[in-house]
Parts: structure tokens; sequence; C-alpha cells
């Protein structure tokens, strides 16, 4: 194994069998509950007990073969979640209050999963189970997937916390839980090596699978292992495993997943560094790698602002990040700007409020870690947060501005020029405080994982409003990660802003990429310049496809010059042609006048985004898309539009600039004087 890959194995030997594992206060240890504050307290019991003496929801045969007979995973996944949110409720309920009032339901709870045929996610049955294809699990055949980790996890922290009281009143159930865990997790964990997202297999795709499965089975292995021999063996593979993912990075960090996966990639990395230093503290020194330190400021590369990230992939653009843990990787890493991005989403996200999200009801080791580990965030007080989030937004920005014409005081700084060469993607930014333009493009292949069909398509926001978008994905069904995925129109490069030629989209596949890639970025311009063509079939006839794409800061006091997004193609096609088209995506509804393409931004402002275009070689069709999936629709709302530019006549050859700035209205300006 390569030095690159053994940041954990290397380190196995400090590590002890017996090492004591308590790195929070279990329920019976009063004193660190007690002192929570009040309001923590009297949240979790209020949780607990809206869901005293409600029906488990029912998980029949039916409702699991609903994903491979209809394609659709909620029918069977909704209550299935429902039931692990109940029994987060309750546990945390019983911890604040410690009467024993919510004992019997937390019992209820995990009978009713233990007596569940299988953990596996139904989308994930015969992804994960190569012996045979079948809409039923085999109980003989236990699954190791997301579905199987997550639920594990869940019940082993329910027993960490608990394990006095249940051992005590309910030992046959604790026996149960245990049996469960050794039989769904230990022994496969221990005895097979088939499951892919283990990354034993170098010709298998790794992504966040690996560290979500294996942080959640370390804290099974930590916690409820007792045959020291397989817990030495597992820990072995488990490390190996993990190492594998990491050296599946490359030294900048970039995830090729998208932002709405880092958390289950890298922040699952993170929940496993935590477990393992509590465990050993030799890998506390794991925080001092360049590596895991570049995979955890990702996520705040990626950030536009107002919530708001740069969404390649399968990524929608409006996320919720887990922003404690992000808050506790920074403080881990000693890095003070990710410390005050997790602080500052924190805060925006509704300080401790936000554990009445549902998405955030998954996941004991993040919630025991803000109670015990990053209690500060949630003690500031509530005016702090409320300052925290008042003075991150555009209209705190725009009243700062017009008092003192010399910009926000923003809370964030953040980098103005990024450049991931891993996965070939740049971020520009006018300014390091989030306002004028922000600027992503990307590179690659389009095999990335997550990937859609998008090589040389780019993303403009301006002042934190988006001009021209990343789509991003909709609900997943069974289309999803199957042979028709790029029938999804979403994942199509006619739906990014990207050429179409002789009516050609991109193919996916490790072949169709980006080639004579070049980044540079010298403080007035930052520019990305790739070839297109060998992300094209034969078919679509494009010899030459030379992109290049700017972001051009004007020099700060000009009183003339704009910053600019400036976009250039220098194409050479196999002949003569008038079907070429370039497309884009945009959220709000364009206007085209003469020669030029107008997004209203901001109305109150008077702010425009403005394209200008040659209007004797382009001919402009502007398309609403109506919208009615709900993931798309919580960020776009009803509707997005398409505007095609297509070729007026013919053409072998040709090269073109678009220029995209920001335009302020005659009122607007008068307003500001």
């Amino acid at each position: 194994m390569k030095k690159a890959d053994s940041l954990l194995s290397s380190r196995r030997a400090a590590w002890r069998v017996d090492a004591r594992f308590e790195p929070y206060p279990r329920a019976c240890q009063r004193k660190s509950w007690e002192q929570l504050p009040d309001t923590v307290r009297d949240l979790w019991i209020q949780e607990g007990e809206g869901e005293l003496h409600k029906a488990w929801p029912m998980l029949t045969a039916a409702l699991y073969m609903d994903y491979s007979r209809n394609g659709v995973r909620d029918a069977y996944q909704d209550p299935t979640f429902m039931r692990r949110q109940r029994l987060v409720k309750l546990v945390m309920a019983e911890c604040m209050e410690y009467e024993g009032r919510f004992l019997d339901e937390i019992v209820n709870g995990i009978w009713a999963i233990c007596e569940e045929s299988t953990w596996c996610w139904p989308a994930h049955l015969n992804n994960m189970d190569t012996l045979k294809l079948d809409p039923l699990p085999d109980v003989d055949q236990p699954i190791i997937d997301l579905g199987a980790g997550e639920t594990a996890a869940l019940l082993v922290w329910t027993y960490y916390l608990l394990r006095d009281e249940l051992e005590k009143e309910y030992p046959r159930v604790t026996l149960r839980l245990n049996r469960e865990l050794r039989v769904r997790i230990l022994e496969p964990y221990d005895q097979e090596s088939r499951f892919w997202w283990m990354s034993f297999d170098p010709d298998e795709l790794i992504n966040n699978w690996n560290p979500w499965c294996n942080s959640n089975a370390l804290a099974v292995l930590l916690i409820a292992e007792q045959d020291e021999e397989r817990k030495e063996r597992v820990m072995e593979k488990l490390l190996r495993s993990l190492d594998r993912f990491i050296s599946a990075y490359e030294e900048d960090g970039g995830c090729d997943e998208g932002p709405a996966y880092w958390g289950h990639a890298t922040g699952a990395l993170f929940n496993a560094l935590v477990s393992l230093s509590e465990a050993c503290p030799a890998y506390r020194e794991c925080f001092d790698n360049q590596k895991i330190r570049n995979m955890a400021r990702y996520i705040m590369n990626m950030y536009i602002g107002e919530g708001q990230f740069i969404n390649f992939a399968d990524s929608a653009a409006k996320l919720k990040v887990k922003a404690s843990l992000i808050y506790a990787f920074g403080k881990a890493l000693k890095d003070d700007e990710l410390l005050q991005f997790g602080r500052v989403m924190y805060a925006r996200q509704g300080g401790y409020e936000h554990w009445r999200d549902e998405e955030f009801l998954y996941h004991f080791q993040l919630i025991l870690g803000e109670l015990f580990h990053t209690s500060e965030l949630w003690e500031e007080s509530s005016d702090t947060a409320a300052g925290l989030v008042a003075k991150h937004t555009p209209d705190m920005q725009s009243a700062v501005h017009r008092q003192n014409h010399t910009g926000p005081s923003s809370l964030l700084e953040l980098s103005q020029d990024v450049w991931m060469s891993s996965i070939e993607v740049m971020v520009a930014r006018e300014a390091s405080d989030g306002r004028g333009l922000c600027l992503a493009a990307k590179g690659g292949h389009n095999d990335e994982s997550h990937n859609h069909n998008d090589i040389g398509s780019f993303i403009v926001y301006l002042h934190q409003k988006p001009v021209l978008i990343d789509v991003g994905v909709g609900v997943y069904t069974s289309k999803t990660f199957s042979s028709e995925r790029y029938t999804i129109w979403t994942m199509q490069s006619a739906y990014h802003q990207t050429p179409t030629v002789h009516g050609r989209t991109q193919e996916g596949g490790k072949a169709y990429r980006a080639s004579e890639v070049q980044y540079e970025a010298n403080g007035g311009l930052s520019c990305l310049t790739l070839e297109l063509s060998k992300a094209y079939p034969q078919e679509a006839g494009i010899k030459q496809w030379q992109r290049r794409i700017a972001l051009s800061r004007a020099a700060k006091g000009s009183q003339h010059l704009k910053s600019e997004v400036v976009i250039s193609d220098n194409v050479l096609l196999d002949g003569s042609t008038d079907e070429v088209e370039l497309h884009w995506m945009s959220a709000i509804e364009p206007v085209v006048e003469d020669s030029q393409w107008q997004v209203m931004v901001d109305d109150n402002e008077g702010i425009q985004a403005v394209l200008e275009f040659d209007p004797e070689l382009w001919t402009l069709v502007v398309e609403t898309i109506n919208l009615t999936d709900p993931k798309l629709t919580a960020v776009w709302g009803d509707a997005i539009y398409r505007t095609t530019m297509r070729t007026s006549m013919p053409i072998t050859s040709g090269a073109w600039q678009f220029k995209l700035r920001e335009k302020r209205t005659t009122s607007s300006i008068t307003a500001l004087a």
C-alpha cells in the first residue's frame, strides 16, 4: 500500500482493543445532563412528549416491493425514517428528564426496529446483494448499506446512552439489540468483502458510501463488540477501507459528488476521526494532515451566500448543512475561517432549534457532539445568533453599503479564487464578502460520482442572487442510478450552459471529458480554458470547441469599469450547419432586448444582470419549464427558464464572446445618490 493510503492504518498499533470509549456522558451521569440549559432540555422533552402513545408505523412487504414495482423510494422509506426519528426524540427526552416516563416507548421502538427483516433500503437491495435479484431481502444474507449503517448507529448509541436502564428493566431487549448488531453489522463486516463501498476492488467506484457506512460501523464496533479477536480484525479492515476513501481524494480536497454529499462524505469521515481520537489519542494527529484540512474546507469554498451553494452534481443550490459538524471540524483543525463558517451557518439555520427539523434527526453522534463538545455554539445568546444572521444578509449588506459606500463588513471572508484541479472546478468571486459576481465553472469527465453531463458548464450569481444556474436534481427514483439516468432532463447537457450541435448533446462515460484544461488567476482575472469536443459523440461533428470562462474584476475605485463574466468560444466543425445551439438556464425570467439578455435580480435596488450577444449571429427562444418535482420547487419555485441561442446562418467555424455584467436602472442610481 502506498504511503498516501495509510493515514489511518499506520496508527493502528497505537490502538488497544480494550481502549475505553466514553466520548459523551451516559444518561445515568446526571450532572452533565442537568447542567444543560432549560431551553435545551425543554426542547427535547417536548419533542419526546409529542411521540408518546403514538402507533409505530407499519412496514409491510408490499411497501418494500413498491420500489421494484414502481421505482418509488418513499413508500417504504418514509415510515422507516419516521420510526427512527421517533426513537431519537424519545431517547433524548428520557436523557433530559430521566424519570423513566419514555422507557416503555423507547423499548417499543427498539423492538420494532429489531423485528424488521432488513435495515437495507429497497433502492439498495439489488445493488448490494450480488447473489440474486429479488424485490424482498434474504434474512440469511444481511446487507450493510446506508440504511443498515444508519439504523445500527441509532441503536448502538441508544444502548450507549441508556445501557444501565435498559439492562436493569428490559434485559431481554438489550440482548436482542446486541444480537441484531452482531448479526447484521459485525459478522458481515468481518466475514464479507463483497460490499462494493469497502473499496477493496481497485476498479470500483469510491464515494460517500465508504465513510458513511464505515463511520456507523465504527460506532457499533467501539460500543457493542465483545469479541476481542473480531474487534481487532474488523478494526484493521475498517481502517484500510477508510484509507481507500482518503486516497481517492487529491491534495486539494475536491469532492466530485457536490456539496450536498459533503456531509455524508468528508463529514462522515470526520465522525470516524472523532471516534478514533476518543478511543486512541494518536488519531488526533490526523487533523494536522493538509489533505484532511482541504477536504473539510471544500464545503466553505462552494458557498455563495444566503444558504446557497455551487451545486454541480446531484446537489441542490439551497442546502441545510451540518453546521455544528463544520464548526467542530474547524475547531479540531484549528481553522478559524472554517470554524466561523460553521458558526454563521449554525445561526442561520436556527441555532439549537434546528433539531426540530427532521433533516437532522438521524445522527446521535452529531446531537451529542453539539451538546457536550461544541456547546459554545448554542450558549451564545439569541441576540448574538440573530445578529450573526442579520449581518450576513444582502439586505443588511446593502444598507451598510448605502451608508458608507465602502462595502459591507462581512462576518465571512471567502476565498476570491479557488481551483480544484482534481475535479477541474473553478470558483471566482468578485469580492470575498459575497457581493458582486460569483462564477463557478467545471471541466472533468462524465462518469463522476453523481455525474451530470455538464462539461464546460458554469454558474453565475450576482449579489448572491441566481443569474445562470445549475438546476440540480429531482427526487430520486429507480431511474436515477440506472442505465436510464441520462433520460432525466436535469442530467442532460442541453439543460446546462453547454452547446448542442446537430441535435447532439454530451454523452455519459469517462471517455467524454474536457481536455487541454488550463486555469489561471492573477487577482484581476480568474480564467478556465478547456476543450469540449471530446465530451460529444462523433455525430456532433465537433472538431474543436475551445471555451474560455473568465471573471474579470474591475480595478478598485474605478468609476466607469465594471466587473464582468466573459464567455468566449472558438469553434471548428466538420461541415457547414445552422444546427448550433447554446443554452442558458435561469431561475428568473429573462427579457431580450436588441443585443441584450437581461434578468432583474433585485427589483428594490433596480439591479439587473445583462448578457450581451450578437443579434446578427444568434436567434433567441425563451422557454418556460414548469416544475412539479418537490426537490426542484423547494429551490426554484414553480418554474425556471431555458434560453436557447441558435445560429442565424450556417457556420463551419466561428469565434464569439458573451459578456455578463451588472447594470443598475436610473431610479436606483438616483436613490443611491
